[in-house]
């Protein structure tokens, strides 16, 4: 898929595959103007291009990423994952804003994102979480990431360590704390799947199907 490729690609050569993938959104639009996917997508490829840019060309990727993301929600207005994209976009408007403009954006991103929560449990806690630290609200920031993490959707702790929207508690020692837990929690997850994978390899060598194995349900569930 062309926009597949232009995430892979970091050379001028990027825009020419964006270009290709808003006409195959724009055909495919046109055959069928109620598909709220087709602007769900068509909006995180722009999003995904506006975070390349700078200056006025990404403030227009963003806005007409916010636009096909109404788009899509008009269509589907219970996606708490076009809820939840949306948001993590505005966060990204909000990112080289003037305290007082960025704060409308960050406003904007929660109303979203804590609809997308209602309706799906645990979806919009990270980005909530990221929206407190960067309104340097630490008790609020940590009580979101427990949410992610309970529920499944945190990041790694290699991309909890880089990502700059936590940078205003990366110091604090309950994140410190925070982190360390999540990483022996993920240590011993890895040491039990690996006692696994050793249990169902057949004595004579003959590995089973492990994709099939019980542990590997229960962690999609």
């Amino acid at each position: 898929m062309q926009a597949q490729k232009a995430r892979e690609t970091l050379d001028s050569k990027a825009d020419d595959f964006f270009k290709n993938a808003y006409k195959k959104f724009s055909s495919a639009a046109l055959l069928d103007s109620e598909d709220g996917g087709i602007f769900h997508y068509w909006g995180l490829v722009l999003y995904d291009q506006a975070q390349r840019k700078q200056g006025k060309e990404a403030k227009e990727l963003y806005q007409a990423a916010g636009e096909k993301f109404e788009k899509a929600l008009n269509l589907e207005p219970d996606n708490a994952k076009i809820m939840n994209d949306w948001g993590a976009a505005l966060i990204e408007q909000a990112r080289n804003k003037p305290d007082k403009r960025a704060e409308s954006f960050y406003e904007k991103a929660k109303e979203k994102i804590t609809a997308a929560d209602a309706l799906e449990p645990g979806l919009g806690a990270y980005n909530l979480a990221c929206i407190h630290s960067l309104r340097r609200e630490q008790k609020a920031c940590q009580k979101y990431l427990e949410q992610a993490h309970l529920a499944g959707n945190l990041p790694s702790v290699k991309y909890l360590k880089v990502d700059q929207d936590l940078d205003n508690v990366k110091n604090e020692k309950w994140f410190q704390d925070f982190l360390g837990k999540i990483s022996e929690e993920a240590e011993k997850n890895l040491k039990i799947e690996e006692r696994e994978v050793e249990i169902e390899v057949p004595p004579e060598g003959k590995q089973k199907n492990i994709s099939n194995s019980w542990w590997r349900k229960l962690r999609r569930s």
